[in-house]
């Protein structure tokens, strides 16, 4: 893809180059110690749970000759030669951007607990729609909107990253939306994007595992507005931390899309949920517009207000823009409908957080005629303080819960449950099914042909993990055969 010579990287880094520079050729830079080679540049940048510098014998062993390291830390070794800067991370941005590719035109960031997965494939979809080759990167794949591959996380590492979108513009992408986790913003894994816009959809207590608090969590979130690169950043003016990240946004001009606040740029009225979407009038800069929108629940509308907000100012047909809401497709796991004639409504959400599973059953309950039933569990060694949040989140606004496991991975499935049960009482509604597959199945045989039921926590994910092991698990699949048992 790109190539950079030796007296090139010496020139980005500061160094003098001397008369008689090192004739050598790089064709790749690397970050993972196992991937090196001869023709390879290592650098060396701090990790979680280790440092990049703490592997030089092994590059030195694969045979890599050159390594870029922090000058802070004061390296030597005899068997490699040690490029040693001030930024490690910042010059491997310079050398992908000066020798390796060019990155696409248009690219948006959505940062957010939920609806950032959902907001984005609306973007890509919406960018389609009026003439751009559109991408994703996030949670439900990476690349052409129309042929994505598997998403190993929802960010990817720096050069994973930057990598991705140099082929993605080298395939003829011009327009990219991708997810920005706050665990990449606060490791820097999307330094040097120069993105455009940026989006925030809201907070609710999640990864605190990780960050610690609700403070900490918040920061990360902030740090994605003061990008340099912003023109455009765009809030929902409906969540309370609307205004403190908007205080991040310092170099860019800020936009603000909410449900029905009229303060906001982008919002709604005469909002009629209906059993195939939502109806409604769109207020915008540019005035007032009649919308169907093809998808379940209010949060639906936020999230696709959020999609049309991101592409407006850089748009000029804007009646082509509002009227790709009307075409927008439902992202995978999230409000999926399963359904047969006969046969209550399953719905397949990837509500994993106390407020996501809120939002998803009171969305549900505007659709419903007759009864809201809930099935979701937990997911292990995860934040345990949620647990019972979720549980309360669920019997306050489902009319009978199913909990089962989610995925447990190595944390006994016994110390899950009995988080999440820890305050509640042995005469609420629900019932209680460890495993998921007959939960699901039970459920719905439960219910009457005008109940709904919400399948929640795994969404788009096609395995369950137990044990550190990923086994088959659909719950759309899962939840048609059980359609299927109920309609024969």
């Amino acid at each position: 893809m790109g190539q950079i010579t030796h007296a090139q990287l010496l020139s980005l880094a500061g160094y003098p180059l001397g008369d008689n520079p090192h004739s050598a050729l790089y064709s790749h830079l690397e970050t993972d110690s196992r991937k090196v080679d001869v023709e390879s540049v290592f650098f060396a940048l701090p990790g979680v749970a280790s440092n990049g510098w703490d592997y030089l014998d092994n590059v030195v062993a694969l045979g890599c000759e050159v390594a870029v390291v922090p000058a802070e830390l004061n390296l030597h070794h005899d068997d490699i030669e040690l490029v040693s800067v001030a930024d490690p991370a910042k010059l491997l941005i310079a050398c992908l951007h000066g020798f390796f590719g060019r990155m696409p035109r248009q690219m948006v960031a959505v940062t957010g607990t939920n609806g950032k997965s959902s907001i984005c494939f609306y973007i890509a979809q919406l960018a389609k729609y009026i003439g751009f080759s559109s991408g994703l990167v996030g949670t439900f794949g990476v690349g052409p909107l129309d042929r994505l591959s598997e998403a190993k996380q929802t960010t990817p590492d720096l050069l994973s990253l930057h990598l991705t979108l140099m082929q993605m513009a080298e395939t003829g992408v011009d327009f990219v939306a991708f997810e920005a986790s706050s665990h990449a913003l606060d490791q820097g894994r999307i330094e040097g994007v120069p993105f455009q816009t940026a989006v925030f959809s809201n907070l609710s207590r999640d990864h605190l595992d990780y960050h610690g608090d609700m403070n900490s969590y918040a920061l990360a979130k902030r740090r994605l507005f003061s990008f340099n690169s912003l023109s455009h950043s765009i809030f929902c003016l409906d969540d309370s931390y609307a205004s403190f990240m908007a205080e991040g946004a310092v170099e860019s001009s800020c936009h603000y899309y909410s449900e029905q606040d009229t303060r906001a740029d982008f919002y709604v009225k005469q909002l009629t949920l209906e059993s195939a979407g939502c109806r409604f009038v769109l207020c915008h800069p540019e005035g007032e517009t009649p919308v169907f929108l093809p998808l379940l629940g209010r949060f639906n509308v936020q999230n696709a207000l959020a999609a049309l907000a991101s592409l407006w100012y850089g748009v000029n047909d804007k009646a082509t823009l509002i009227s790709g809401l009307s075409t927008l497709s439902g992202a995978p796991g999230r409000m999926d409908k399963v359904q047969l004639p006969n046969a209550p409504l399953v719905v397949v959400d990837f509500a994993h957080t106390s407020d996501a599973l809120e939002v998803a059953l009171q969305g549900l309950k505007e659709h419903t005629n007759g009864r809201l039933i809930c099935v979701f569990g937990c997911g292990g060694d995860r934040d345990r303080g949620k647990r019972p949040l979720m549980m309360a989140a669920a019997m306050q606004n489902a009319d009978y819960v199913w909990l089962t496991s989610d995925n447990p991975r190595t944390e006994p499935i016994e110390q899950i449950f009995s988080d999440v049960l820890a305050q509640t009482n042995d005469d609420d509604a629900f019932s209680f099914e460890p495993d998921r597959r007959v939960a699901i199945r039970q459920a719905v045989l439960s219910a009457g042909p005008n109940d709904v039921v919400l399948i929640a926590g795994k969404g788009h994910e096609s395995y369950q993990d137990i044990q550190g092991v990923k086994h088959h698990f659909d719950d759309k699949e899962e939840a048609l055969k059980a359609i299927e048992a109920y309609v024969d």
